[in-house]
């Protein structure tokens, strides 16, 4: 009988172990934006493809905030992938969110359309 409470305790404890450890992640669509940077007058936009990028912030009992530092370095990494580019437009930004114990971290990740902008020669009026 001190062998079955004892398996039944030793596997109530695993499974509660399991689920804490597992942690809690919630993705959530924050916005669409038009463009990450000013693009200058007169000036042609040539799109290079569709990208993505990501960058994350990571404390212990603390929740990571979100700064503009997180989404100039997710805008970045997602136009490395794309040679001579220089500007995203049309982009969607997703926050992911993941609590493990006593550990949060804060995932910012861009997706859309990485561009190259060239100084137009169209005569302005």
């Amino acid at each position: 009988m001190k062998n079955r409470i004892r398996f039944v305790v030793l596997a109530v404890l695993c499974i509660s172990a399991a689920f804490t450890l597992n942690g809690c992640t919630k993705t959530y669509f924050t916005g669409l934006s038009p463009q990450s940077h000013f693009d200058f007058p007169n000036s042609n936009v040539i799109p290079l493809g569709r990208v993505v990028g990501e960058s994350s912030r990571t404390a212990i009992f603390a929740i990571p905030d979100e700064d503009s530092d997180l989404i100039e370095e997710a805008v970045m990494n997602a136009l490395k992938q794309k040679a001579g580019a220089n500007i995203l437009i049309n982009y969607m930004t997703f926050k992911q969110r993941t609590e493990i114990l006593f550990i949060s971290t804060l995932t910012l990740r861009v997706e859309g359309t990485a561009c190259k902008m060239e100084i137009g020669t169209q005569k302005l009026k």
